[in-house]
């Protein structure tokens, strides 16, 4: 120990001593956006931190690397990220959520050997809460935390299509319907006829709408006021699946019964069978 320190004496820094200043001004910049109100620049995070905006990027975009912060490409700004979301979701009030899920996604993909995932509504996006991969040859990746559009994504749209009308209204006036590839829908009003169609058959396809390799299937789990808790789906690999007509209408088959059981076990199985029909 340096002469004249002692336990719990603060540094020259001034951060306590037995601290690294670094990390604990990394948690300041984590702290500041968890509290805030709003999304927050990155001129006011360095600002309210006092340090440079050099230091300050620095800072948020290893925060970013690791999803506990988001970046708005649009607005540059900042706020909470997946991976923080997730972690909240795990040892918070949706750990239950995820308790009850973990099984029945385990099953899905064990009964289709398909890569299978879980997703919330959060931000005007899904948000990714578990994955599972496939003990398949080909095995689509995907990780926790991370956030895909609602509007060209299987989950997205089963997320979409069970909420209220009103916030249905609100959530795709809000959305920017981004084209990834040449089969994103980017019009409302088609939009809008899908929702009803995934309202109808309690299940929602991405047919290489946002990732050219992929064709996912997905289906709402629902909550006993009929708005989905989350949505829970398997993606397939795009060029072997159109391939299989037959197949796909097995995985949506299993998929749309996983997710019917699990509102069973959330809501009871009146809003089961209003939601997917008599079983």
């Amino acid at each position: 120990m340096r002469a004249g320190a002692t336990p719990g004496s603060a540094r020259a820094d001034g951060a306590p001593a037995g601290t690294l200043q670094s990390f604990q001004r990394g948690l300041m910049i984590l702290d500041l956006i968890i509290s805030a109100d709003r999304p927050l620049r990155l001129a006011e995070i360095a600002r309210t931190i006092t340090i440079d905006k050099a230091s300050a990027f620095r800072f948020l975009a290893t925060l970013e690397r690791f999803g506990l912060v988001a970046k708005d490409e649009q607005t540059k700004s900042y706020a909470a990220g997946g991976k923080l979301l997730h972690w909240s979701a795990t040892v918070g009030r949706n750990g239950g959520v995820m308790a009850l899920v973990r099984p029945y996604l385990d099953r899905l993909v064990a009964e289709t050997n398909e890569s299978g995932h879980f997703a919330i509504l959060s931000s005007e996006r899904a948000l990714l809460l578990d994955y599972i991969g496939s003990k398949g040859t080909i095995v689509v990746q995907n990780r926790v935390g991370v956030y895909e559009p609602l509007h060209c994504t299987a989950l997205g749209k089963a997320l979409l299509a069970f909420q209220p009308p009103e916030r249905q209204r609100a959530l795709l006036e809000a959305l920017t319907l981004e084209r990834f590839t040449p089969n994103t829908l980017t019009d409302r009003p088609n939009l809008k006829r899908a929702l009803a169609r995934v309202r109808d058959e309690a299940v929602a396809l991405d047919d290489a709408e946002y990732n050219p390799v992929l064709y996912c299937v997905a289906s709402p789990v629902v909550g006993s006021d009929g708005t989905a808790i989350g949505a829970i789906g398997v993606s397939l690999v795009h060029p072997l699946a159109v391939r299989q007509p037959k197949r796909i209408a097995e995985v949506k088959r299993k998929v749309r019964r996983c997710a019917r059981e699990l509102t069973r076990a959330f809501a009871g199985a009146d809003i089961a069978a209003a939601v997917f029909g008599a079983a």
